[in-house]
Order: structure tokens, then C-alpha cells, then sequence
């Protein structure tokens, strides 16, 4: 099975006849740790999240399991996700304030072959497997006040807001569900809830402009802490908590112009360290992305859209290493 924790099988012994994945009977577990990873994977800021996963060791002729492997492809195959950000300044750049507004749409879906044949349990290894989704649509919005201290340095203090719903379907071709249920014990399984994530944070902005490239250090400081309300789940009580410590270097090579656009080839390393309840859906204190890009601008279309780009990223270290292509948006 896949490395996330979110979705791992466990070996809790709920009755003399019953093993199963420990958070089906727990579902304020569950959903803590889903909301986490939710939160984290909408985040580009945090995880790039792509399409094709390819495993690097196989390109590099390594065998370095924080590179990729199997486990983590599998993963990150289970995994589906949508993100639609934007970002508004309003004031002078070059002036003392600047106000920062972001917005951001979000979907995430999640799904868990959950096979009993691993478990080494005369009475339940038998059993055929069952299915669950989960999947979170989510809301964010998020203000902060920026301050030019010092010539091309910028810090931001601000708060974010997230408005989450959560569902799970629950396909039960094995009895586990019904002794669950039959010896009176909770279950996520086809419940539903909704969240709310306050997140404020404190960011650090470097900027230099040479005539040929731009350079940027950012430094980002985030604290998650939420609790989920309504819905046939609204009774178990969870209440996710996390904070994280992002650093990055940038560097965007400048092209000549492609048909009077303007056009980059971005290069990022990006180290994220992680506390509370991101830990879990992760499997990591910190990990490491590598990422190498086109861009293009597309700011002469849209005020909304204003570059767009293809490139490659790599996740050294958490339980979704490996390699993917990534779409790059407003960058």
C-alpha cells in the first residue's frame, strides 16, 4: 500500500474477528488528516502537486527511497487535485505599504483500496476488498499587509481562511463495516462535514533584478488550526493543527520575446519543514522540491491570469517523493 498515512492500513484489533484500517474507527483522526493533506496539497506554495509521476531513480540509475519508488507513485496516483489561484496587490511596489489579497478554489479527491490479504489474520485475510473516496472542496481567502523595510525586501503579516467540505463513499464488499456498526462503534465511513482553518503566517520577500534574470528569497511562516462543524459527521469533533517553515531560492532566466511575450525559464529549490498534523499525511518532519520550468506571459489577456508555464518538479523526502510534470499558474 501507498505510503500516506491517510491511506494506510493499520492492524488495531477492534474485535476477536475484525482488523481493520485503524482510522475507520476514528474518524476525528480521519479527519484531521485529511484536512491536512488537503490543505497542504491545495497550497502551491507548499507541495506541487502534477500529472504523469515518474519515479527519478529510474532516470538517474539510483536506488534513493526520499527520490521516489513505487510506494510513493502509488500514492500520488490515488490522489486527484485541483487548484485555482489568484493573487491581488493593490498600492505602489515600490512604496512603504502594499495590501495583498489571495483567492483560492480547490479540490481534492482521495481514494483507498483498502486490502485485507496483507494482514497476516486467519479470520479476516480472506476478506475481499473494499473502496473508499474521500474528496474536499474547499474555499480561501486570505489579506496581509505588506512593508518595503529595507530596499527590495518585503514582509507580509496576514491571515487566511478556509472554508472546507468533506465527503466519503464508502464501497463495503467486506463485513468490516457491518461489525463496526454492529458493535456500536464510529465510523467516517459515508459521513460528511464541513471545516473551517484560520491561518495566519508571516512571509519575507527578496527581489533582485539583473538584466538578464530575476532573483527571489522567500521565507514563509504558517500556523493551521481548524475544527469541523455540521454534516452526518459534525459530532466527532476534530480539530487540525499544524504550522509550517517554508524557505526558497529562485532564480527566472529572461528569453528573448516569443511573439512580443515575454518569457522565463524558472529554476526553485524549496525546503518545507512541517509540525502537528501535517506530519502524518506526509510521513515527515521536512522534504525538499526541485523545480525547472518555462513560462510565459499572459498578462496583455487577463489581469487574473498573468503567466502560464510547463516544467518539471521534484519531491525529495516525504511520502509523495518522486518526479511529476507540473503546470506552472501566476508565478
Amino acid at each position: 500500500m501507498q505510503k500516506l498515512v491517510v491511506a494506510g492500513i493499520g492492524t488495531a484489533l477492534i474485535t476477536p474477528v475484525v482488523m481493520s484500517a485503524e482510522t475507520i474507527v476514528d474518524p476525528t483522526a480521519h479527519y484531521e488528516a485529511v484536512i491536512s493533506a488537503a490543505l497542504v496539497i491545495s497550497e502551491g506554495d507548499l507541495l506541487s502537486f502534477g500529472f504523469n509521476v515518474f519515479d527519478p531513480n529510474k532516470i538517474l540509475g539510483t536506488d534513493n527511497p526520499n527520490l521516489g519508488g513505487a510506494d510513493s507513485i502509488e500514492a500520488a496516483d490515488r490522489i486527484s487535485s485541483i487548484s485555482l489561484p489568484t493573487t491581488f496587490y493593490v498600492g505602489d511596489e515600490e512604496g512603504l505599504w502594499l495590501h495583498r489579497v489571495k483567492l483560492r478554489a480547490a479540490w481534492m479527491g482521495l481514494n483507498r483500496e483498502i486490502n485485507y490479504s496483507i494482514l497476516d489474520v486467519p479470520a479476516v485475510e480472506e476478506w475481499p476488498n473494499d473502496y473508499s473516496d474521500d474528496s474536499v472542496l474547499a474555499g480561501y481567502a486570505e489579506y496581509a499587509l505588506g512593508y518595503n523595510f529595507a530596499p527590495r525586501w518585503h514582509v507580509y503579516g496576514g491571515t487566511g481562511v478556509h472554508l472546507m467540505y468533506y465527503q466519503n463513499v464508502f464501497d463495503a464488499n467486506s463485513p468490516l463495516i457491518s461489525e463496526v456498526e454492529k458493535v456500536g462503534l464510529d465510523t467516517y465511513a459515508n459521513t460528511d462535514t464541513f471545516a473551517w482553518v484560520v491561518e495566519p503566517q508571516i512571509d519575507f520577500n527578496y527581489t533582485y533584478e539583473y538584466p538578464l534574470a530575476e532573483f527571489q528569497f522567500n521565507s514563509q511562516y504558517h500556523y493551521f488550526y481548524g475544527q469541523n462543524f455540521g454534516g452526518s459527521g459534525g459530532q466527532y469533533r476534530a480539530t487540525p493543527e499544524s504550522w509550517t517553515i517554508s524557505n526558497s531560492v529562485q532564480l527566472k532566466h529572461h528569453l528573448p520575446t516569443f511573439f512580443e511575450h515575454k518569457q522565463n525559464i524558472l529554476w526553485r529549490f524549496r525546503r518545507i519543514d512541517l509540525g502537528g498534523d501535517l506530519r502524518q499525511p506526509l510521513g515527515a518532519t521536512h522534504y525538499n522540491e526541485y523545480s525547472v520550468g518555462w513560462i510565459i506571459d499572459t498578462s496583455r489577456y487577463s489581469s487574473l491570469i498573468y503567466n502560464v508555464g510547463l516544467g518539471i518538479n521534484i519531491n525529495y523526502g516525504s511520502s509523495l517523493n518522486g518526479g511529476s510534470i507540473v503546470f506552472f499558474y501566476n508565478e
